[in-house]
């Protein structure tokens, strides 16, 4: 027995000394270990970066499904009317029953103390402080619907003096689209660029599209979303207070300029209108340009405004006439609003290509010439060359619609498309008399995007 567990002991010893061999630990074979590390590191950058790729892809898609935007709404600047007007008679008739009124509501007494009082006072310093910082209130109110735009590409010298002036202009706030800003802004500084910068009354900055460029004044609108503004930031700009330059006459009142009038941003001028009369001598348009005393910058911008902080004009000094050395210059307001509408709502115009006047009333009775818009001028490779319009012709109608007047000839461009193909009816004058001829033209384009 002794013997026999003496031999199941030894095969015990020996069955233990093979099982330690059987779980010895391999060796780690590290460049296998940090070759797999590698292939797994690297997979996962390819996998992630697929992953943002194709979210960067994907996510605007699902953002505009799930949370559609609003279409913007329509914008409409309601035209004046010579109804809304008075002539200079029924002002004088008004002006005198008003008179007629107060004098006999005021006392003999009363009259002689009041103009005591005026005659014995003294206009000092301090009155016209209190003046000036009348007409700056005004113009800090109405500074909350003006814009800097900025135009940026990569190659801008940020560090350059002349920068604000090339670089810089001013805009207006025109409407509250809904879900979009809209501002009016000159496109020759935004030609070049890669992108277009707004800065608000509040400093708050935001990025703009271009919505329609009109190529015959060089005006464009621009779009700005509502969304990339703050609350503190909407509540304190405002869209403009459009006035009436069509008035019978605003020569000799007070204006205010504001934007960048001697080409720095904030800058404000004080003057008055000198001429509102002056036709600009731009194709199938009858803008009118107001004329200030107001000494300004060629690179000005911005606005003139009322003392009711409603704007008269867009300030454009490329209109400026030869002979009125930087004398601040504006396209007046009333005959804009129909292309601010067509901008705001991306419409695009017709274009014709002529320069006209309207055919005076004397020179029809006396001279036996025919009422019509005449043509002093058609523009190169325009629809109205190519129909074979000419200078001197006198359009009296385009289509069944007779035309008696060049305003009435825009007004009728205004409602046709690019495309449109178009009869017109000329007086064209011959050795003794003139002669009808009708003609077909196909229009073009005015705006781009």
């Amino acid at each position: 027995m002794a013997l026999n567990q003496d031999e199941n002991k030894k095969d015990n010893l020996a069955n233990t000394a093979f099982i330690s061999e059987k779980i010895k630990q391999r060796p780690i074979n590290r460049k296998k270990l940090l070759r797999r590390t590698m292939i797994t590191i690297s997979l996962a950058v390819v996998f992630g970066g697929v992953a943002c790729f194709t979210f960067l892809l994907l996510q605007p898609i699902f953002t505009d499904t799930l949370y559609p935007e609003k279409e913007p709404e329509v914008v409409s600047f309601p035209a004046e009317s010579a109804s809304d007007e008075l002539t200079p008679e029924e002002m004088y008739a008004v002006e005198k029953e008003i008179a007629a009124s107060e004098a006999m509501s005021l006392e003999a007494t009363q009259k002689d103390q009041i103009d005591q009082a005026l005659a014995s006072y003294t206009f000092g310093s301090s009155d016209y402080e209190k003046m000036i910082s009348s007409l700056k209130g005004v113009a800090s109110e109405a500074n909350r619907s003006i814009v800097k735009v900025t135009a940026i590409s990569n190659d801008n010298n940020w560090f350059s003096s002349s920068f604000e002036s090339s670089g810089v202009a001013s805009g207006l706030i025109i409407a509250d689209a809904g879900s979009n800003i809209l501002v009016l802004a000159f496109y020759d500084n935004l030609a070049d660029a890669e992108t277009i910068g707004i800065t608000f009354c509040d400093n708050a900055m935001a990025e703009a599209s271009i919505n329609l460029v009109d190529k015959i004044t060089g005006l464009c609108v621009l779009t700005i979303k509502k969304s990339a503004l703050t609350s503190d930031t909407r509540e304190k700009i405002r869209v403009a207070s459009l006035g009436s330059s069509n008035s019978n006459s605003i020569a000799g009142l007070p204006v205010i300029a504001i934007g960048s009038p001697v080409g720095v941003q904030g800058s404000i001028a004080y003057g008055i209108v000198t001429s509102e009369k002056t036709s600009i001598d731009l194709p199938d348009s009858s803008y009118k340009l107001l004329t200030t005393d107001i000494y300004g910058s060629k690179q000005g911008s911005g606005v003139l405004i009322n003392l009711s902080g409603q704007v008269l004009g867009i300030i454009d000094m490329n209109q400026e006439p030869s002979d009125l050395s930087n004398n601040i210059c504006a396209i007046g307001i009333t005959e804009l609003k129909a292309l601010m509408e067509d901008l705001s709502n991306t419409k695009k115009r017709a274009y014709l290509g002529v320069h006209g006047v309207t055919v005076p009333q004397e020179f029809q009775a006396f001279q036996n010439v025919p009422a019509g818009a005449y043509i002093t001028m058609t523009e190169l490779s325009s629809p109205a060359m190519r129909a074979g319009i000419q200078s001197g012709d006198i359009i009296t109608a385009i289509g069944d619609t007779e035309i008696t007047s060049y305003e009435q000839l825009i007004n009728k461009l205004a409602q046709l498309s690019p495309d449109d193909v178009i009869s017109i009816t000329v007086m064209r004058q011959a050795p003794t008399d003139y002669i009808e001829i009708v003609m077909d033209a196909t229009l073009s384009e005015a705006t781009h995007n």
